[in-house]
């Protein structure tokens, strides 16, 4: 059991359900206005269940979002990629409309591996082509270094987690002993649309002024809902120096198999795409292309640009 005990995390499972309301009615609303036909679904896996979000049918494709993120982020561009494919995009652990999960003694990488494979199992896929972003795209990477016959194709969007330690000072603030989860508690505690625009700003997007409302209504219920869980998932990746020495994937780079294509945005806070070309020399089976004027989240900047990439690589 970890540090928040037996009865702590009882109390906190019995809390979630009542703040899942206004991130369902939000949700909703985003899909209402953007995909309409997209289906929401329980999935359970080896500790707990999970939402997929699935739209469209053919050739699956499985969308893993980043630390602090949800499925739904994948909504701007979700039909777009259904038209020719089944596009399933899940909620990580305590994030989105997941279960709760407390992250603090949770080693990513295993726990990566087991719940991706737990997933695909629950789908019944032996096989998917995987598009993961940022944290998302390390535990894609940690998956496919373990079962690259699970993985044909492999694309990362955004500097993807596992390849230095530094991240944007809003993060590392967040890392520092003592100080760190009162205050990532503080700015979780009371999200507003706006400043939770300024933050995706600073950090995620190059144009936050393009954002749709919805979208952000739904980060807000989401964050919400999810604190304790957000911030037990901090804890387990942050530091003072920034991502944990542990997740940083070095020589192990080398030794991935599945076919990976980066696409970084040029404007990423977390590095510029000329460290994806550094990365992209020390791996065979990488290589980069640069999204202009994009931030970290690169499809929610310029979308039609990074599904034109995505259906490009995937049909290669």
């Amino acid at each position: 059991m970890t540090p928040m005990g037996e009865r702590g995390l009882r109390n906190w499972c019995c809390t979630v359900p009542t703040m899942d309301q206004p991130l369902e009615e939000a949700q909703r609303t985003l899909l209402e206005w953007l995909a309409p036909d997209t289906r929401a679904r329980r999935v359970r896996w080896s500790q707990g269940e999970t939402q997929v979000l699935e739209l469209g049918s053919g050739p699956p494709l499985l969308l893993i979002h980043g630390g602090l993120g949800d499925a739904f982020a994948w909504v701007p561009i979700l039909s777009a990629l259904a038209q020719e494919r089944r596009v399933l995009a899940v909620d990580l652990p305590g994030h989105g409309l997941a279960d709760p999960f407390d992250y603090s003694r949770v080693n990513l990488l295993d726990h990566a591996r087991s719940f991706i494979g737990d997933i695909l199992d629950a789908l019944e896929l032996n096989a998917v082509d995987v598009v993961g972003s940022s944290l998302g795209g390390l535990c894609s990477i940690a998956f496919a270094l373990d079962a690259p016959e699970r993985v044909p194709r492999l694309v990362v969007i955004g500097m993807p987690g596992g390849y230095k330690r530094a991240v944007p000072v809003q993060l590392r603030l967040l890392g520092l002993p003592l100080i760190g989860q009162p205050l990532g508690r503080l700015v979780m505690s009371k999200p507003t649309r706006e400043g939770n625009r300024k933050f995706w700003g600073q950090v995620l997007v190059a144009h936050p002024e393009i954002l749709d409302d919805a979208l952000l209504d739904a980060d807000v219920a989401s964050q919400s809902r999810n604190v304790r869980s957000h911030l037990s998932f901090l804890h387990c990746v942050l530091d003072a120096g920034g991502l944990k020495r542990r997740l940083i994937l070095g020589e192990r780079w080398r030794a991935l198999e599945t076919p990976t294509v980066l696409l970084w945005g040029e404007r990423d806070a977390y590095g510029a795409p000329e460290e994806g070309e550094i990365l992209a020399r020390q791996a065979s089976n990488l290589r980069l292309i640069s999204i202009p004027d994009a931030g970290h989240l690169a499809w929610l900047d310029h979308p039609e640009l990074v599904v034109d990439e995505i259906e490009s690589i995937l049909t290669a």
